[in-house]
């Protein structure tokens, strides 16, 4: 984002869908000031804490709200009420969390937000399924995962551009790259816990965690085999998305 932008630093950036806080301490990394929001608070009280974030419940499709209930504009030292038709901030980001909001309210916000010109960039990392190696896991996360945990509804991950496009939004750049994360059964077993469709179904009361937790461990030792490290393929997609104006 700083090379597309030409800037070291941004000077007053938005994490939205900000989870645990991860995202936004690498954005707090290049941007003076974020703010982070998150529909969670749970997932907020174990975010890191820095000088240059501060963290707010809200939704996606409300930010001038948040903003505005929370102080977040006075204590960033910039008018960013939307009611005055003032602008202010230079990026706005969502990790992993596009596919959960209504995009239509989501992007009309963000353009009642961003200053001109700025920026949105929208990214995805999402497990492949793929083990080095061995097509053994790809396999079983189509034919037993899936079918015992189902994902719960929600949006497509990618950007449509023509939607962007009608709410004032042009793709600028598009970026992607593959990266390795090695994982022990034990590993694998907690980043399957963090899935949507997995903590859908203990939310739900249909599995507990043990159980969840026991089933996985049964079905896993086939494939990554007791005191082993399998690698796997994770993918990332970027959009950079500018606020289009005349």
């Amino acid at each position: 984002m700083r090379s597309f932008a030409g800037v070291e630093r941004f000077a007053l950036a938005m994490d939205v869908g900000c989870g645990s806080g991860q995202s936004s301490v690498a954005l707090a990394a290049v941007a003076e000031q974020v703010i982070a929001i998150d529909a969670s608070a749970e997932m907020l009280r174990h975010a890191t804490l820095l000088p240059n974030i501060s963290y707010h419940v809200g939704f996606a499709e409300q930010l001038d709200a948040v903003c505005t209930r929370a102080g977040a504009c006075a204590a960033a030292g910039s008018a960013l009420l939307p009611a005055a038709g003032v602008q202010g901030f230079d990026v706005i980001t969502a990790g992993m969390a596009l596919h959960w909001f209504d995009r239509d309210r989501f992007y009309d916000q963000c353009h009642r937000m961003l200053r001109p010109k700025g920026l949105l960039a929208v990214y995805n990392d999402h497990f492949t399924s793929h083990m080095e190696g061995s097509l053994a896991c790809k396999r079983w996360m189509r034919t037993r995962f899936a079918k015992r945990y189902p994902p719960p509804r929600r949006g497509m991950r990618d950007i449509d551009e023509q939607q962007a496009a009608a709410c004032g939004f042009a793709v600028a750049e598009r970026s992607w790259f593959d990266h390795r994360v090695p994982f022990t059964r034990e590993q694998l077993i907690g980043y399957l816990l963090t899935r949507s469709n997995v903590l859908a179904a203990i939310e739900s009361g249909r599995e507990d965690q043990q159980t969840v937790m026991t089933w996985l461990d049964r079905e896993l030792v086939p494939i990554v085999r007791d005191g082993a490290t399998e690698t796997f393929i994770f993918k990332c997609n970027l959009w950079l998305l500018r606020r289009a104006d005349a």
